[in-house]
């Protein structure tokens, strides 16, 4: 039995009822071991509490996880944005710049041949 296992086995002897308190570390704790393959069930009698309950643990936490997957997503390609926006506006000046000097070559060149 691992030490978070203990601490499972320990909390469902204190929380011997149906409307006991969990902490944040517990459920999330239950949940991962559902998501591992444990039985519902199970986790339901060691823990004093419903199946429903324990679901209902296990869709918060993946709505939750997914909502944050989603949120990072659209900051990585804002941020992508942001940190190449100088960059790109330096590639515009310099390609001006050349278009400038090849604009003056030109009519310099072309001043050289009617001499």
């Amino acid at each position: 039995m691992t030490p978070g296992e203990q601490s499972l086995s320990h909390t469902a002897t204190r929380h011997d009822h149906r409307h006991a308190q969990f902490t944040t570390h517990e459920k999330t704790h239950a949940v991962l071991r559902l998501l591992k393959g444990e039985s519902v069930d199970a986790l339901s009698q060691e823990l004093g509490a419903s199946t429903g309950r324990i679901e209902r643990w296990k869709e918060s936490f993946v709505a939750a996880g997914s909502a944050e997957l989603a949120k990072r997503t659209d900051v990585s390609s804002k941020s992508w944005v942001a940190k190449h926006a100088g960059s790109i506006w330096q590639w515009m000046w310099l390609l001006l710049a050349l278009v400038a000097v090849i604009g003056i070559l030109v009519v310099f060149m072309q001043r050289g041949g009617q001499e």
